[in-house]
């Protein structure tokens, strides 16, 4: 259609820069193990799932959500202040604040609406929000349609961070950031955060998409892993990534739970949740909590495969989690070494801008409870044959 055609050139402009992006159907994702619509026939080891602890297969977490398809139906059949608040959804509110330690938690049917709600809802007009430069997009774009004015800062610039939290003319003032970051595999700086969250009277924001489940003594993430759960004011862990399930978390105190439940749009105006998916979830954190040693094999699955890259002489950047970033530069060799990896049974996405900053186009590994020291060795072996051509 010719008015559309300005859309083609620019798709055009995408293949041309290596930047096009489709979707590949998978016939089936269990565990470690994968097999595409396009080559039904052969299994590949899958290195790109955020299905870190393997629950997402395991039995127990299903049987929860079979469960209450039968008890309660699929969908929820409505938005959850209308009559779509089902026993499932509540029940794992109660148990999830429990575990995080706040007052009250509140469920959403998806990280990206959890952030939406939270940062479009919270910062207003006159305050000021402060999100880390790598901050997810969901975390971005709700920034950018807040009232409050906002600045982004660096892992590093503890200074810069102070002296814009110093600025006097704002009445409130969030600092926002991710835990581990999706990209890199690094962590925030916890502990300087929580301070000057203190000195400055701000409320820390905290998500825990790819900590929640990987670290803490009760895999609560990383801010339980530092002992600094309590300096964190809103509290949100999307149940996609470890947990294997659907949906987001919000934990708070009461005040900040209802005041988001009465005032979140992207809250109020949408269907909840199947209750399935809540009782899937409820399964799935009771195993987390119960069974620490899926954690500690993932991570001693991550410090593998990070030494041996690095024995390698890859570039991993600072990762210190179970994604470890293989960064190539260019986005042409990011899909080369993808499907030339793919060739070899090894799948894995090359990630390219503008998710990650231009020239630094890579390989995002992440790490599974369920994966051998054999596949681990298999994959880096692969790499090596691809750094040797």
């Amino acid at each position: 259609m010719k008015k559309f055609e300005d859309f083609g050139q620019k798709l055009d402009n995408l293949r041309d820069n290596n930047l096009f992006r489709r979707l590949r159907a998978m016939l089936s994702v269990r565990g470690t193990a994968v097999r595409t619509a396009e080559e039904p026939e052969q299994e590949k080891v899958l290195f790109c799932s955020n299905n870190y602890l393997n629950l997402a297969e395991d039995k127990r977490v299903a049987e929860a959500a079979v469960e209450a398809i039968h008890r309660y139906g699929f969908g929820a059949g409505a938005s959850r202040l209308i009559s779509g608040t089902i026993l499932p959804h509540t029940r794992l509110e109660e148990e999830f604040a429990r575990w995080v330690g706040k007052e009250k938690s509140l469920y959403f049917p998806s990280g990206w609406s959890a952030n939406q709600s939270i940062l479009t809802t919270l910062p207003q007009k006159g305050d000021l929000v402060l999100m880390d430069h790598r901050s997810h997009a969901s975390i971005v774009d709700a920034v950018r349609n807040s009232g409050a004015d906002f600045r982004t800062y660096r892992n590093e610039q503890d200074k810069r961070l102070a002296r814009q939290l110093a600025e006097p003319k704002y009445r409130r003032k969030y600092i926002v950031t991710e835990s581990v970051f999706s990209m890199d595999g690094d962590w925030a700086r916890l502990e300087i955060l929580a301070e000057l969250r203190e000195r400055y009277d701000a409320v820390l924001i905290l998500d825990e998409a790819h900590g929640l489940g990987c670290f803490g003594p009760t895999g609560a993430g990383l801010a339980e892993e530092m002992g600094l759960l309590e300096k964190v004011d809103v509290f949100t862990a999307p149940l996609g990534k470890a947990v294997g399930c659907a949906g987001a978390l919000v934990a708070s105190n009461s005040l900040l739970i209802d005041y988001l439940i009465n005032c979140a749009r992207p809250f109020i105006y949408t269907t909840a949740a199947p209750p399935s998916c809540a009782a899937g979830a409820l399964a799935a954190i009771q195993i987390i909590q119960n069974e620490p040693k899926r954690r500690r094999h993932l991570q001693e699955n991550a410090a593998y495969l990070r030494q041996r890259l690095k024995q390698m002489g890859l570039n991993i950047g600072q990762t210190s989690s179970q994604i470890v970033p293989v960064i190539v530069g260019s986005s042409e060799k990011a899909l080369q070494w993808a499907q030339q990896l793919e060739a070899k049974g090894y799948f894995i996405t090359a990630i390219r801008p503008p998710t990650v900053p231009s020239s630094s186009a890579r390989l995002r590994i992440s790490v599974q409870y369920g994966h051998t020291k054999e596949q681990i060795e298999g994959l880096c072996a692969a790499i090596q044959e691809l750094t040797a051509q």
